[in-house]
């Protein structure tokens, strides 16, 4: 007896999608390789061949002893009258200007209804091209935001010269004169700010990290809700009356700060704050001391100015599963999640974005 066989095709939408989705990873990946290409002929054009290969910096435990040490050299390289590095050269002029470290005086091209301030390690080239290639693309001729990432310096010479290079190709960089260093950044963050008020024009300022997947449209969707004050508003994922930790790597000693618990502050992977606010707390720069854990440093800021937390749930630390740590959450709209690089970077942006703008599009197709 002769069998039957049926022959079950795949559903053409599901082929269809797996289709889309490899070309579009087909294409972001051709595009960040001839991005890093032209950056590459870019910078060694103008390099020297003989300079030795940059060496990752520095990590490891804070030492207030060497971060002086390395600051102090800075300082007297400036007073010293010898050749100085091109990101020093107008500091006389900008030593009395700035009320921080800030030497970038780039001005924004437009008005922005939302600045991004990404806060990246030297080193971190290709996550920053990842962000330009995803989140931080901007397709309209006046786009409603813009992405800068903040990087100080270096004292590794050839690393030097490859993020002056970087900013000439991209023109998206903001210089400080200080040291990178982990626990400085709070430096890192009066800077962005100072920069921001003085030499840019926009209506929210989100703070971010170059590990962080940021959800643009979900965002500006969230700032326009009736709900969100336009003014007054410092929003992200809040910590209620934390616990000053004595041990472990958060730990802070009592001569740093005495007491039980922090001010209320949200988490440093991002937040966002009106234009106002950013003002209010460039001028408390002043009234505040300097404090090397950054997101309780902003929450100090927010104390002195009698500013309030707004808790939203679209700021998230972590997938609650690690294996949709990719994937964008279901039961409310992920505006910004944090540890999401790489490939996950571009999965995420796929699925949270491309697919969203998909649908959109064919919605409105289907009602015309």
């Amino acid at each position: 007896m002769m069998k039957s066989y049926q022959i079950v095709y795949p559903s053409p939408d599901t082929s269809m999608k797996k289709i889309v989705t490899k070309i579009l990873l087909l294409i972001l990946a051709t595009c960040t390789c001839l991005q890093f290409i032209l950056f590459v002929i870019h910078f060694f054009s103008g390099w020297s061949h003989e300079s030795a290969p940059t060496p990752a910096l520095k990590s490891g435990t804070f030492y207030v002893a060497e971060l002086q040490k390395n600051d102090q050299q800075l300082e007297n390289a400036k007073q010293e009258q010898i050749t100085a590095p091109r990101y020093l050269s107008d500091l006389s002029t900008l030593q009395f200007r700035h009320k921080t470290s800030l030497i970038t005086k780039r001005i924004c091209a437009q008005h922005y209804e939302l600045l991004i301030l990404v806060a990246s390690a030297p080193p971190n080239l290709q996550r920053r091209n990842n962000i330009r290639l995803t989140w931080a693309f901007r397709r309209a001729l006046k786009p409603r935001w813009t992405t800068v990432f903040l990087v100080a310096q270096v004292q590794n010479q050839p690393l030097s010269n490859f993020l002056l290079r970087e900013d000439e190709v991209y023109g998206d960089l903001v210089r400080a004169d200080y040291f990178d260093h982990y626990w400085n950044q709070t430096r890192k963050i009066q800077m962005g700010f100072e920069w921001a008020i003085r030499y840019c024009r926009f209506s929210f300022l989100l703070k971010t990290d170059d590990d962080v997947f940021v959800n643009t449209p979900a965002v500006l969707s969230f700032l326009n809700n009736p709900t969100i004050p336009n003014v007054m508003l410092y929003a992200g994922k809040q910590y209620k009356n934390p616990w000053i930790l004595r041990s472990g790597k958060w730990k802070v000693s009592l001569e740093e700060f005495a007491g039980i618990h922090y001010p209320d502050f949200c988490a440093g992977f991002g937040y966002i704050l009106s234009r106002d606010v950013v003002a209010s707390f460039v001028e408390a720069f002043s009234m505040v001391p300097f404090f090397r854990l950054d997101d309780v440093y902003v929450g100090m800021l927010a104390k002195k100015t009698g500013i309030k937390i707004v808790h939203a749930d679209g700021f998230e630390l972590n997938s609650k599963r690690p294996e949709l740590q990719c994937t964008p959450s279901t039961n409310f709209k992920t505006l910004i999640r944090h540890g999401v690089e790489g490939n996950c970077l571009i999965e995420m942006y796929h699925r949270a974005v491309l697919s969203r703008r998909d649908s959109d599009r064919s919605n409105e197709l289907s009602h015309t």
